[in-house]
């Protein structure tokens, strides 16, 4: 309860500072911000109806798909979300804004995100020609998506203070986990087929649920009010890159940042087979994934007053510690899972839980911390150079884990499992790491 009452009492000085100081300098910051977070809200809200680790996994696995397109799912939205964002800081250099960037690209993902829906519900029923009508426009929409990643981080970090970065990816997190505790629900009275509708017009629904969602997500995020970059005199370099790594190398805290990312994007290598082996091997039903869902949901948006109120009375590392630690025990729990279920059989699904919960918590806190320290150690007069190398790094790494699939098949899922837990505890010492370099800057 203190915590509640301590982040509602920093969550409203913050509201009024939106009206006062910086709202005076900035007298679209109120707009800038309301927008930034209803764009999050309808797109966490989405993303939540087709979750890459339960939804789009249980839809892969009911088509008979082998674990290497299982594991491509979350690397190809996420790693294709990094890995153009260096080529794409390159061109941005030059210009004064970028709106214009990000609403062509978002043009191209709900064109791409229709194409699927309706790609799906013309190739049904057949396995072959669904994976397909899935996967072409999925690659298309997550490609545009990075493309369109460094403009959406450059235009918040010119149109959010700061201080209040921490909350406002808090609250697109908050406000985005309590439609998406009603999109979990929505989830399972369809996978179900309460409403009506059998396999697959049921999955089918939920994307074009997708499609429109995230569509009216971009077009308010379009009518952000967004203030002139300053270029810098005289071409930028050919290769602008050696000067973002000649500055990676030279910065101590910005290796271990970078190298405690590249960890955790390992340590995930296992969560979307968390879903795999309730179904596979632990036999759960299928009804048992909305309520996985509706846990996980529920786990991020519970832990989004935790990770605000952390944020604002701790920084935004200690975040990225705590959300770390969420991961590291969801990996344990997972290892346990397997004995525990051979003395309790009966109750081997409701035990897959604390995963699901422990595992929203992770990515809720990663989500906080990771931008918002971003967007802290990347220097403001080449903020976007900074990001898309960040970035791109982060993409050619979370690709690599793609090979999760092909690690479960060598070494089964609680193998995988255990090595998620080993990144989980290296991505913590880069933290404390980052914590003893951090604060001899602080104090001077």
């Amino acid at each position: 309860m203190r915590i509640w009452r301590d982040w509602r009492m920093r969550s409203a000085r913050l509201r009024a500072s939106l009206l006062s100081s910086e709202g005076a300098r900035d007298p679209h910051l109120r707009r800038n911000f309301t927008a930034g977070v209803v764009n999050g809200t309808l797109f966490i809200f989405a993303e939540t109806i087709l979750d890459p680790n339960l939804v789009l996994v249980w839809f892969l696995s009911r088509l008979g798909a082998p674990n290497f397109l299982l594991a491509l799912v979350s690397p190809m939205r996420d790693g294709l979300w990094f890995l153009p964002q260096l080529l794409v800081s390159r061109w941005m250099r030059h210009q004064v804004y970028h709106m214009g960037l990000y609403r062509r690209m978002a043009l191209v993902r709900a064109l791409g995100a229709f194409a699927m829906a309706l790609g799906i519900w013309l190739a049904a029923p057949h396995p072959t020609g669904m994976l397909l009508a899935f996967f072409i426009p999925y690659f298309v929409i997550s490609l545009a998506s990075g493309i369109s990643g460094l403009p959406f981080m450059e235009i918040v970090g010119k149109t959010i203070p700061p201080r209040q970065r921490g909350v406002f990816f808090a609250a697109r997190l908050f406000f985005g986990g309590l439609l998406g505790l009603a999109a979990s629900g929505m989830v399972r009275l369809l996978l179900e087929e309460q409403a009506g509708l059998s396999f697959p017009h049921n999955v089918v629904l939920l994307f074009f649920i997708f499609a429109v969602f995230t569509s009216i997500g971009m077009a308010v995020f379009a009518g952000v009010v967004e203030p002139p970059s300053p270029v810098p005199d005289g071409r930028a370099p050919l290769t602008p890159w050696r000067e973002a790594i000649r500055a990676l190398w030279g910065r101590t805290a910005y290796r271990l940042f970078l190298g405690a990312r590249i960890a955790l994007m390992w340590a995930a290598i296992a969560t979307p087979f968390f879903t795999a082996y309730a179904v596979r091997e632990l036999r759960v039903p299928d009804a048992m994934i909305g309520l996985y869902l509706g846990f996980n949901v529920g786990a991020s948006l519970v832990s989004n007053v935790l990770w605000s109120w952390i944020s604002l009375r701790q920084g935004h590392r200690a975040v990225l510690e705590g959300a770390t630690l969420c991961g590291l025990l969801s990996a344990l729990w997972a290892l346990l899972v397997g004995p525990l279920s051979g003395l309790w059989p009966g109750v081997s699904g409701w035990l897959m839980l604390p995963v699901f919960v422990g595992s929203g918590a992770y990515a809720s806190g990663a989500a906080i911390g990771g931008m918002s320290m971003l967007l802290e150690i990347a220097p403001g007069h080449d903020r976007p150079l900074t990001i898309g190398l960040t970035n791109t790094l982060l993409g050619i790494a979370l690709l690599s884990t793609s090979l999760g699939g092909l690690i479960a098949d060598l070494i089964g899922y609680r193998g995988l499992f255990a090595l998620s837990f080993g990144f989980y505890t290296l991505a913590l010492v880069l933290l404390w790491g980052l914590r003893r370099v951090m604060e001899p800057d602080a104090r001077v």
